[in-house]
């Protein structure tokens, strides 16, 4: 189901809603879906929408990094709620404290990644290093990847419409080949 919002003097889809399922923590995860197109205020601070917000539990802090999936590309920032950046960092806490690899990994993503409050509007100030590295000046594309967000440039991310015959195509390619 989609719930409009208005953006300027024109109407768009926000967020896709969909049911939350269970990990195997029996914690709810539930997925954050859909395109939402915003503008940095005077602050330059950018609003993670309600639906998206709620779903990821109204944490008081969300965490913030440099995408590690589109590097060779145009860039983007990648938003998590706490209990993902916990889920995806758990595997770390065990790891020998003489494993190098790992070690500079951690070291590495620990000065990259910036924890962030948000307020009672839902909005993160993303520091200025970090909105430069993503291209991030007035408009902002927030997309939901599941269980995390990125945070595009308009430029970067131009908005699909479903009649795009070669992205389509690349998707049904790659539902096929990871059974989706």
């Amino acid at each position: 189901m989609y719930k409009e919002f208005i953006k300027g003097n024109e109407m768009s889809q926000g967020p896709i809603q969909t049911p939350p399922r269970e990990n195997r923590d029996s914690a709810l995860i539930q997925p954050l879906l859909g395109r939402a197109d915003h503008k940095l205020d005077p602050k330059r601070r950018f609003t993670i929408p309600t639906d998206w917000y709620e779903r990821m539990g109204r944490p008081p802090q969300v965490y913030v990094m440099p995408s590690l999936s589109h590097l060779n590309g145009p860039r983007c920032l990648d938003v998590f709620c706490p209990a993902e950046f916990d889920r995806r960092m758990e595997k770390f806490r065990t790891a020998a404290l003489s494993d190098a690899s790992k070690a500079a990994f951690t070291s590495r993503i620990g000065e990259l990644v910036s924890c962030l409050s948000v307020d009672t509007m839902n909005r993160i100030r993303v520091k200025d290093s970090l909105l430069a590295y993503a291209g991030l000046s007035s408009d902002v594309v927030l997309v939901g990847v599941g269980f995390h967000i990125e945070v595009w440039s308009p430029e970067n991310r131009p908005k699909l419409d479903g009649s795009e015959a070669e992205v389509l195509a690349s998707l049904v390619a790659d539902a096929q080949s990871m059974s989706f």
